[in-house]
């Protein structure tokens, strides 16, 4: 385990409950709709949190990491889909 602390700052509501099954299983249905991986959180009351998340590839993890080139990338892509585009000659590179 990873000992990662998550500080909730969101609230939250009750949308269902549920019956952990005799093999200690809890099935989550539409709840979960979407999502394959859950990170667990725990705090000192028993309290648990399921975030979802997304996994990616390790040679492309600096990206998330490296916040001028999300940035750059981000921009790219706007100016992509509001057409601001050129064909670039890769010759000239």
């Amino acid at each position: 385990m990873r000992g990662n602390i998550l500080k909730v700052k969101n609230e939250f509501k009750e949308v269902d409950t549920r019956t952990i099954d005799d093999r200690n299983r809890l099935t989550l249905g539409e709840l979960m709709k979407g999502s394959k991986r859950v990170r667990l959180y725990k705090n000192d009351a028993g309290e648990l949190l399921l975030q979802p998340v997304v996994e990616i590839p390790a040679s492309e993890a600096w990206l998330f990491r490296n916040e001028q080139a999300m940035e750059n990338v981000k921009a790219g892509l706007k100016d992509a889909s509001e057409g601001k585009i050129s064909k670039l000659n890769l010759k000239d590179l």
